[in-house]
């Protein structure tokens, strides 16, 4: 019974994990603003809240380096020598 029910857990979770995972980034970060609404806004305190939190700053997709924010210049241009 108890070997049963801890695979179902398992299982529900992995099922979560590769929908989320296969989810445009859009939606994702629209369902988890909407998790963050739904257990109290930014300011609250609680492991869900944080959960939720942190749920929505890693749902908006790329990779949070702020890499693309910070260098906006091109790189120069190197000229191709002849062969």
């Amino acid at each position: 019974m108890l070997e049963g029910l801890i695979v179902a857990v398992i299982v529900a979770t992995a099922f979560v994990y590769a929908v989320w995972a296969i989810m445009p980034a859009a939606t994702r970060l629209r369902l988890a603003r909407r998790l963050v609404v739904a257990t109290g806004g930014e300011s609250a305190d609680g492991l869900l809240a944080r959960f939720a939190a942190r749920l929505e700053q890693a749902a908006g997709g790329g990779s949070h380096c702020a890499g693309c924010d910070v260098h906006t210049e091109k790189p120069p241009v190197q000229a191709r020598r002849p062969k």
